[in-house]
């Protein structure tokens, strides 16, 4: 968030006397008057008059920044957003929601537009949309966009990196080169040790962590590569580690994960009710519980693709990267973005999954179904700091279908002898999607992963054949 120059502000605590001028100022803002307690409120005063004031409402279960007020004589000189930088950072959670009749302001100040909402919030926004104020719209700014990896930390991470994995090459293809009419280089990170890239920051996570926390042990909700990268990261540090995974999950990556020492877990259908009973395990556990898309660390991690395909095609003109959660897609935008500002990140996501891409069109959280074989790609929400980032950063995003998904792992079979699954030949279908516009381009094809059952494998080529 940015402000502009002020004078080192001097907040305090509202009293019980302050409580008369406070409810009379939310009065005539026609703003929420519920169960007003002098020790949720802070005041920004200059010479003893209150001229600013807000609110960090608590609910049973979650967190509401409120009653945000400005003197009118005192607007527009940055009080208000002083006094909600102050807010988020006196917030008890990372998740900072708002519910305004004022979204542009909000924008501004680095909120998104959110659906996804704890049920208090969203009751909240039924009872209030349509009255004096207006429509009400809930939005949310996370905290951990903070503490976002910079350049010099993904840096750092390589050097770690390096001594536990190997570097994957970036390889022209020539047939794909010819098909496609624009230079094709695949970055093959389906030859890392589980199979998949998320094991860059399963390693650097466990390697940075204390001996405090490495005696805790980490747990994970996970399609299959997330949950072995931290199985992987946690066996090469003797730690514990725990796996949640659908009922029906992918058997090659459920047993690379007990082969690696983890305690693997199914709960429910799908992605979101395997991370929701992870999430309540680890606060019973005790566990470090490690979020699929906005543990920093992870993020760092997978970024070092990025300074790999710089440094191997330093010309390099556009990175196609796949988005689950979208932890790889921000890595190149961290990276490639600074590293070399003229290369485009282009993002690509299963049509049967596409939660981040409806979000990053809409410019609005959003939840989707979930209904791909592209199990790297089966996330059916999207978070807050992936949207600003790709908001601000990615040049463009595309949804594959399932039928363009296994094309493209038949071509990178036949034109360059490469097995994936479906979420590491999405880039390939997105490249084949986009080949007229990408025309005589030096383009990076990220294949993510190569995980893909034999069985599997085998219907899908028999079909090509057919």
């Amino acid at each position: 968030m940015t402000t502009e120059a002020l004078a080192e502000p001097e907040f305090t605590p509202a009293t019980a006397d302050d409580m008369t001028f406070i409810r009379d100022a939310i009065a005539r803002e026609h703003m929420d008057d519920e169960d007003l307690r002098p020790e949720q409120f802070i005041t920004l005063r200059e010479d003893g008059r209150i001229v600013a004031f807000g609110r960090v409402k608590p609910y049973q279960q979650a967190t509401e920044l409120a009653s945000l007020v400005v003197a009118g004589d005192r607007r527009g000189k940055g009080l208000g957003e002083t006094m909600v930088r102050e807010l988020i950072r006196r917030f008890p959670d990372d998740e900072v929601y708002v519910t305004t009749n004022l979204p542009v302001y909000f924008e501004r100040l680095g909120f998104m537009r959110t659906t996804i909402l704890p049920d208090e919030i969203a009751a909240k926004v039924a009872r209030y949309d349509g009255g004096p104020r207006g429509a009400v719209q809930a939005l949310i700014y996370d905290r951990r966009y903070d503490q976002l990896p910079t350049l010099g930390d993904v840096y750092r991470a390589k050097h770690l990196i390096e001594n536990h994995l190997p570097r994957t090459p970036l390889l022209r293809n020539a047939a794909m080169s010819r098909e496609l009419g624009f230079e094709a280089y695949l970055k093959l990170e389906n030859l890392q040790p589980i199979g998949a890239f998320k094991v860059r920051g399963g390693v650097y996570l466990c390697a940075g962590m204390s001996e405090e926390d490495r005696a805790r042990g980490i747990i994970g909700a996970s399609t299959g590569n997330h949950g072995q990268s931290l199985a992987y990261g946690a066996n090469l540090f003797g730690m514990r580690c725990v796996i949640s995974m659908p009922e029906e999950a992918n058997p090659m990556k459920v047993e690379s994960m007990r082969a690696l020492g983890a305690d693997v877990q199914f709960h429910g259908t799908d992605f979101e009710r395997a991370r929701e009973w992870a999430e309540r395990h680890a606060e019973a556990e005790g566990l470090r519980y490690v979020h699929h898309a906005t543990a920093m660390d992870l993020v760092a991690g997978v970024a070092t693709i990025s300074l790999e395909i710089v440094e191997d095609l330093p010309d390099v003109d556009v990175i196609i990267s796949p988005i689950g959660g979208g932890s790889g897609a921000v890595g190149h935008c961290i990276v490639a973005k600074q590293l070399r500002p003229g290369t485009e990140v282009i993002g690509v996501q299963a049509a049967g999954a596409p939660a981040v891409y409806n979000s990053w069109r809409d410019r609005c959280l959003q939840t989707a179904p979930i209904a791909t074989a592209a199990e790297g790609l089966a996330t059916g929400n999207a978070y807050f700091s992936t949207v600003r980032v790709l908001a601000d950063h990615l040049g463009d995003m595309v949804l594959v279908g399932e039928d363009e998904l296994q094309s493209a792992i038949v071509r990178l079979a036949r034109s360059a002898h490469v097995i994936a699954e479906e979420a590491g030949a999405a880039t390939t279908a997105a490249a084949v999607q986009l080949a007229d516009r990408l025309r005589g381009k030096k383009v990076a094809i990220v294949v993510s992963g190569g995980n893909v059952p034999v069985d599997h494998l085998r219907r899908v080529l028999l079909d090509a054949k057919g």
